[in-house]
């Protein structure tokens, strides 16, 4: 039993490597969403765009519409069948995107690499309505992230920070454009945000930590902000400062799916596995087919000694997500416990 556990603790610390791989998930895609104008539903007709992103940061300025919808009378839209957009069969991540006569626009990114079912919404605000800086909450974030770079100085790095990062997938490159994109106007949240996702992808996890709390001081309401913090922290072994970063995270969006989990494996990483579990049960609630979760729910029931319970979760990890990045060790780990219930069940009845 002793082998048992200690391979549940390194498959555990092997988690971290989910974000760079991409997965596969059961079921039909699709994005479901409300536009509101202000702090009604819009009405009905308001056109609303899809587009494919590089990432969940993106900004999609350049990108191809692939779909277009409108809102029902409720201000609701649906995307469905996304598998057959794109080509990863829908695992992408999509970019949702609206404006109205009157109204600036608004965009969420809907990360479904990890999921088939996601949901958005877009606040779009009166054009003649500006956030104050620190003015906190959902709807200051979500109007924030939507806005453009003050100056075309600004949004000229920003664009060619883009190309480099995302099409070039020249991260290196792409930093000093990022800082001159922040550096013409400090008050755009996402060039901060987007210059911690590229230093992340070289790995300058300090340099991205700067990013990711600047972006929190600018736009102290974008939750994205303190859950890209969360991460950078976590990279260094940081995991105290993670926790209150992604606690805060889930203060601002506590529906995020991918929050609780990370703070579920920060709160792991730190041997609070009883403060981990209802997390790990809060991602899989709101998203019922992510598949990461039950994974790390398999490790928090071996803490507990409790086999059947986790043998049930890592082959539910496996029925979600068959050809997952962890499903190697999902399957290594799976005859190593079936092996020792036949042997406490052994012990039971000599």
């Amino acid at each position: 039993m002793r082998s048992l556990f200690v391979f549940a603790l390194c498959f555990v610390a092997g988690l971290s490597a989910r974000a760079s791989g991409q997965t596969e998930t059961a079921g039909a895609h699709e994005i479901t969403g409300q536009v509101r104008l202000g702090g009604q539903p819009a009405p009905a007709g308001v056109s609303v765009a899809l587009q494919i992103v590089s990432g969940r940061f993106t900004e999609p300025s350049h990108e191809p519409v692939v779909v277009r919808t409108v809102t029902d009378s409720k201000g609701m839209f649906t995307f469905n069948h996304l598998e057959t957009v794109g080509k990863n069969g829908g695992h992408e991540f999509f970019a949702v995107s609206a404006q109205s006569a009157g109204y600036g626009r608004a965009f969420q990114v809907i990360d479904l690499t990890l999921t088939a079912r996601g949901e958005a919404t877009l606040i779009l605000q009166r054009e003649t309505q500006k956030p104050e800086a620190g003015d906190g909450g959902l709807d200051a974030a979500a109007s924030g992230s939507a806005r453009r770079p003050a100056n075309p100085q600004a949004q000229q790095a920003l664009d060619r920070a883009q190309e480099l990062l995302f099409r070039k997938h020249d991260p290196e490159a792409s930093i000093d454009e990022f800082k001159k994109a922040v550096k013409s106007d400090p008050w755009y949240g996402p060039g901060y945000i987007l210059l911690g996702l590229a230093y992340m992808q070289t790995q300058r996890w300090s340099d991205a930590q700067f990013a990711f709390t600047e972006a929190s001081k600018v736009e102290p309401g974008n939750a994205q902000a303190f859950l890209g913090l969360g991460s950078a922290l976590t990279e260094q072994h940081d995991y105290a400062g993670a926790r209150k970063a992604l606690e805060h995270s889930l203060e601002l969006n506590p529906d995020s799916a991918e929050a609780h989990y990370e703070l579920a494996r920060t709160l792991g990483a730190l041997g609070k596995w009883q403060e981990a579990e209802p997390h790990a049960s809060r991602a899989m609630e709101i998203n019922p087919d992510y598949a990461g979760p039950h994974a790390l729910m398999g490790n928090i029931y071996l803490q507990q000694q409790n086999l059947a319970f986790a043998l049930a979760e890592f082959r539910e990890y496996l029925r979600l997500d068959p050809e997952g990045s962890l499903a190697p060790a999902v399957r290594q780990i799976i005859p190593e416990i079936e092996k020792a219930m036949a042997q406490e069940g052994d012990n039971k009845h000599p």
